[in-house]
């Protein structure tokens, strides 16, 4: 018996009233079918029809993923909605809504369903649970993104937490960038690295040749140490492998690197975050931001502290 037929029969003995005999055809039916949309949703209308809301709402959640992976979003969209119908109070599925409008390009509803989710999370789950929507919402849209702004305004409690979340991000932003000179001067190897450095100078100087330091930095949104310090062992070595042999790097457990490029001017240092990027991409199994930054001598400085300086204070080329 194929899909359709079956789903015919279903739907007959669904318009009859027949609830039970429903049922069980599609109990029947379901494991051949189970990556088919539409037999989702009927099977979800038996359970709704029956009362039993919890496993219509399964039904339908699966009838809607199935539909994103065909990329029917209208489709997807049309489910969620009927799943607020039967449930008002099902506040993950503004989280949904806003996964598809995104994956269908319509930011503005994207922004709109994901914040109507955040305010329900903000009455009902506490602040820990707010924390990880407001780090979706600003990792897929950023802080100043003009829709964004304006829909939050509908939400002004909201807004508040909101803010709150942003200037505590940035206070931590800016103590991290504030530290990084002393992070790296506290690393036992940081002694061998400036006394790579004298000698580089004094090469450069001769030769008027530049050189290029440089910080990589790792911050990983789910803190997992044990998975965290394999990853970083993994980005050492994909980092050696791709340095010259007349390169060094150095590692500090905090999950920051450092090293310095003989010979090689800023955009030459451009050049490899740009090769890096695609292994350690494939690398982060873990969501992780990766940033790199650099500071060339001459032209950053003329001495360790001013070229250490001047990469504290580089912009940052991101990644995750």
């Amino acid at each position: 018996m194929n899909c359709a037929r079956t789903l015919e029969d279903v739907r007959n003995l669904l318009i009859q009233g027949k609830h039970t005999e429903a049922l069980q055809q599609y109990i029947q039916n379901i494991k051949e079918f189970s990556d088919e949309p539409d037999m989702r949703n009927i099977g979800g209308d038996i359970f709704n029809k029956m009362g039993k809301k919890d496993e219509a709402l399964i039904e339908y959640e699966r009838c809607a993923q199935l539909y994103r992976d065909l990329q029917l979003y209208a489709n997807a969209i049309a489910i969620c909605k009927k799943m607020l119908r039967i449930d008002g109070t099902y506040e993950h599925v503004y989280a949904v809504l806003g996964d598809i409008y995104m994956e269908a390009g319509f930011v503005g509803e994207s922004i709109l369903n994901y914040l109507e989710y955040a305010e329900r999370i903000r009455k009902s789950s506490g602040h820990g649970k707010l924390e990880s929507v407001f780090r979706k919402i600003l990792d897929s849209f950023g802080r100043n993104n003009r829709i964004l702004k304006h829909t939050i305004n509908g939400f002004p409690e909201l807004k508040k937490e909101f803010d709150n979340h942003i200037d505590a991000l940035q206070s931590i932003e800016e103590t991290q960038e504030r530290d990084l000179i002393e992070l790296i001067k506290r690393d036992p190897e940081y002694r061998s690295f400036e006394k790579l450095i004298e000698m580089e100078l004094f090469r450069s100087r001769r030769y008027t040749r530049p050189f290029s330091i440089f910080a990589i930095e790792m911050r990983f949104n789910e803190v997992r140490p044990e998975s965290c310090s394999v990853d970083m062992e993994k980005l050492f070595g994909i980092l050696k492998n791709n340095l010259r042999i007349i390169d060094y790097v150095f590692l500090i457990s905090e999950g920051v690197f450092y090293g310095f490029l003989p010979e090689t001017p800023s955009d030459g240092a451009f050049i490899l975050s740009d090769r890096l990027v695609t292994r350690m991409k494939e690398l982060c199994q873990h969501q992780v931001k990766i940033s790199m930054r650099w500071a060339t001598y001459p032209k950053d400085g003329q001495k360790l502290d001013e070229l250490l300086d001047s990469l504290q204070k580089s912009g940052q080329v991101y990644f995750q």
